[in-house]
């Protein structure tokens, strides 16, 4: 289903955060829809009065309103009338400035919504910008469990009875904290962040094949679940046939390799589920190397140079 954003919608999520006040239009606040479609239009979706590429969210502050001060009478009304032409959301006026009758009565004839605020004009284009992006971003679902497991976002993943659960249910004795069971949610915040959350109907779950679903905070306490994280890792749990490891895998560097969510490449890292293995302390420790792997250090590397340095040197010593 498509996202959408109306000026209703803006007013009462973020009323609190940014001290709005309805000025006219209010019963059109739902009138004009922002959609995710909308997301890559060229203009902008919020910023300062902008009458070339207009803003779907026009924001005035004391220096566009000095500027429709120093117009003509005409000149004015025919720039609010262009202002409120068009998919306008809603216009807002910041830093608590008078709202000049004209600007008023051209919302109501137009239909669309003005609302002001104490806000600085600065501040109310940073935080619109921010929260209509972070609404209307690309997201999906993933099936999995996701945590945080020393700082990082990992995504555990596997086949229906990989164990999932169990692990999770582990690395939370262990210290770790929860973010979502079986149905994460994920983000595109920027170019290059994915950040997880887990839906409302999921919020503090964990199902346990035996046990059935567990309430994480009742628990472990409010210390064991995340609201957030930034995806970084993907751990896979493979259950081999006949169950045996795969004699095909890299013993250097394991069975590494990279999954696209939302058009990003996130690191992933297969792990044999075997009869025996603690996969808590298999999990810490790939979470572990690729935490060293971001500070650019690669084991692997490092152990291969080794060799060759060694090898290297015996050589010199049969050439004597």
């Amino acid at each position: 289903m498509t996202r959408t954003l109306t000026a209703r919608d803006l007013f009462q999520h973020l009323n609190d955060r940014l001290d709005l006040h309805w000025v006219a239009g209010r019963d059109h606040g739902e009138d004009t829809l922002l959609s995710e479609d909308d997301m890559s239009a060229r203009p902008a979706l919020a910023g300062y009065l902008n009458l070339i590429h207009p803003n779907r969210v026009q924001v005035l502050g004391i220096e566009e309103l000095d500027y429709l001060e120093a117009l003509t009478p005409a000149e004015r009304d025919a720039t609010l009338a262009r202002m409120f032409d068009g998919q306008l959301i809603a216009a807002v006026v910041g830093g608590s400035l008078d709202v000049p009758r004209d600007l008023c009565r051209a919302a109501e004839v137009a239909g669309k919504p003005l609302l002001k605020s104490s806000k600085s004009s600065y501040d109310l284009v940073n935080y619109l910008q921010y929260h209509i992006s972070r609404v209307l971003a690309r997201r999906c679902n993933l099936h999995g469990v996701f945590m945080e497991i020393f700082t990082i976002g990992v995504l555990i993943t596997g086949g229906s009875g990989s164990g999932k659960s169990e692990l999770a249910l582990e690395l939370l004795t262990r210290g770790h904290r929860l973010i979502a069971d079986d149905a994460p949610e994920f983000t595109q915040i920027s170019p290059e962040i994915v950040d997880g959350s887990c839906p409302e109907a999921l919020q503090d779950c964990l199902e346990v094949r035996g046990l059935g679903v567990l309430n994480v905070r009742e628990m472990f306490g409010d210390a064991a679940i995340k609201l957030n994280k930034f995806l970084r890792l993907i751990i896979n749990l493979d259950l081999p046939d006949g169950g045996r490891a795969p004699e095909d895998i890299d013993r250097l560097r394991g069975d590494a390799g990279t999954q696209e969510v939302l058009g990003l490449s996130i690191p992933t890292l297969t792990l044999p589920v075997l009869a025996g293995r603690n996969m808590a302390v298999i999990a810490e420790a790939a979470v572990r190397d690729f935490m060293l792997r971001m500070k650019g250090y690669d084991a692997a590397t490092a152990f291969i140079e080794r060799h060759s340095r060694i090898l290297r040197g015996q050589h010199a010593n049969w050439e004597d």
